[in-house]
């Protein structure tokens, strides 16, 4: 029955090749998603970590800033 299915589909896949297409396509689609959406996160928390040091520095005493 293994033998038989691959066969079905190798034949299907040599005489169509548009749902292999599409599949790839789709694949292609999702892939950059989630690499746009992982340097989208990066970018986020760099920022905000950015922000963070930067308003605790703002909220040192100034003679404390002296001493630094």
């Amino acid at each position: 029955m293994q033998r038989r299915m691959s066969t079905l589909l190798w034949s299907l896949a040599k005489e169509n090749p548009w749902p292999g297409l599409a599949l790839a396509s789709v694949n292609r689609v999702v892939a950059l998603s989630l690499v746009g959406l992982s340097l989208l996160q990066g970018v986020t928390i760099s920022l905000l970590a950015w922000l963070h040091g930067f308003i605790d520095r703002e909220a040192v005493p100034i003679k404390r800033q002296a001493q630094r």
